[in-house]
């Protein structure tokens, strides 16, 4: 049976009738999905007097996915690219099916793409916070949650009687309330709202602050502020609340407030971030500045149109003695604002003028020169804690191509396999099967081991994509004699 199964027509114009729109899938005779090979091997290797007699398809297709993954990090070809324009902090984010890099290197006014190198003599650290005496800080954010205590819990029974023979009740079910005695104690209990809260509270009538058992990182921003204010309105710098909604006002302006910043503060949920900054929403009790904030919950409560209560707002008011953090979680070490900010020594023309000699000054100063930094072309290195790449400073606002590879698992459309490996798909999965079987004979599992060794290096060498007529013309350029 004929593998092409669609017309000239549909390959070339694609489900919108309309040539070179975007919807075609050109090329795509060259691979096969990963569910053909799955289908394919238990059609050729499972059944009676095969090499396996029995097997589920879960478990081949377990082995498939991993022999997949392998042959994608060191045979397969990497095809993927990631394009990116560098903003001025110098970071750019790994992409989402990121599991190695093969090249970095930006791109010039001509298109020509310029090798950026890595270098690896800086990084950038998990940094913490410390006192001025050298000892780490660790935060001390707790208020007290009063409980009043008292009122009194109602409980509903219900009884249901003993059935007759026909499965029957004898007679209908009772129903029974009863009240009961005052089961809330009151409590002064201390609650965390601290960066980095732990989870942690004291018991009934707490005694003081709970100092986290959590390090406080550096971040790139923080910013905390006292609610505490002599002369704020009513002697506090701020004002929040369930009454307030998803509002915060500041009696004094100029607090280093950014949108996006994580808030942390008494009464205020999980993942609140600041939404807007603006002037105060109440100028003649807080005339300082004002904020708008939001959440998960509050975003979600948005979209469902609900009429209930708004299960994002802050739980508590203000509360004198504390304060409200405002940060921005990315960490961020001394060290890595160090190297943005240094002038990167290596020449940064702009121009990219190929008939100009400014690639090629020498005025004696390269003696003993390491030669991976005797390039023009930048440099960066990889943060795999953040999962963020860092560049030098002349980099910025240039367009960078990360090629990479994956694991050829991410989505349902990239799992498949080259014509060329597909061989080699079947020898490892078989292999895989039979070294993990029980009772199997080692000789057996040799064999398969050195079958799966040969078509691997067979598919490298086929998709090394190997020309002659390429490679000849290549030493070409190399004075070569080449005779063929």
């Amino acid at each position: 049976m004929a593998l092409i199964d669609k017309t000239a027509r549909d390959y070339y114009e694609g489900g919108d009738g309309v040539q070179n729109s975007g919807d075609e899938n050109y090329g795509n005779y060259q691979f096969t999905s990963l569910e053909a090979i799955i289908s394919q091997f238990i059609v050729a290797y499972v059944g009676e007097d095969k090499i396996i007699s029995k097997i589920k398809r879960t478990d081949v297709s377990f082995h498939a996915q991993r022999a997949l993954q392998e042959l994608s990090f060191d045979t397969l070809k990497s095809f993927k690219s990631f394009e990116y324009v560098v903003p001025p902090s110098l970071q750019m984010p790994l992409p989402q099916d990121y599991v190695n890099y093969t090249k970095m290197s930006w791109v010039d006014e001509s298109g020509i793409k310029h090798i950026i190198y890595p270098v690896s003599k800086t990084s950038n650290p998990v940094a913490y916070q410390q006192n001025t005496d050298g000892s780490f800080k660790f935060e001390t954010n707790s208020y007290i949650r009063k409980t009043a205590g008292g009122g009194q819990e109602t409980v509903t029974y219900t009884y249901t009687n003993p059935v007759n023979e026909e499965g029957n009740p004898i007679d209908p079910e009772v129903t029974i309330t009863t009240t009961t005695s005052p089961i809330i104690p009151a409590s002064n209990q201390y609650e965390e709202y601290g960066i980095t809260q732990s989870g942690l509270q004291t018991s009934n009538f707490g005694t003081g602050d709970i100092k986290s058992i959590n390090l406080l990182p550096k971040f790139v921003k923080e910013t905390r502020v006292a609610i505490t204010n002599s002369n704020g309105y009513l002697n506090k710098e701020i004002s929040y609340g369930p009454g307030s909604d998803m509002k915060m006002n500041f009696f004094t302006p100029g607090h280093d407030i950014e949108v996006g910043m994580t808030i942390f503060a008494p009464g205020i949920p999980p993942n609140t971030t600041v939404a807007s900054v603006r002037a105060s929403f109440s100028p003649t009790n807080y005339p300082g500045m004002g904020i708008t904030f939001t959440n998960p919950a509050y975003e979600q409560w948005l979209l469902d149109g609900s009429t209930s209560t708004n299960p994002g707002r802050p739980t508590d008011t203000q509360i004198t003695g504390e304060e409200v953090i405002f940060v921005n979680l990315n960490k961020q070490s001394s060290t890595w604002p160090k190297y943005k900010s240094h002038k990167s020594s290596t020449n940064t023309n702009s121009s990219n003028d190929y008939e100009s000699d400014i690639y090629w000054p020498n005025e004696g100063g390269r003696y003993g020169l390491d030669p991976q930094h005797a390039q023009v072309n930048g440099s960066y290195y990889i943060d795999d804690n953040s999962g963020l790449i860092h560049f030098s400073s002349n980099i910025s606002g240039k367009t960078v191509i990360l090629d990479y590879i994956s694991d050829s698992l991410g989505t349902d459309a990239e799992m498949q396999v080259h014509k060329f490996a597909e061989e080699a798909m079947y020898k490892c999965i078989a292999y895989a099967i039979m070294s993990t079987r029980a009772n199997v004979q080692e000789y057996i599992v040799r064999r398969f081991q050195k079958d799966k060794f040969a078509a691997t290096r067979k598919a490298k060498i086929r998709l090394s994509n190997l020309k002659l007529e390429e490679l000849t013309q290549i030493l070409r350029g190399k004075s070569k004699q080449i005779k063929h």
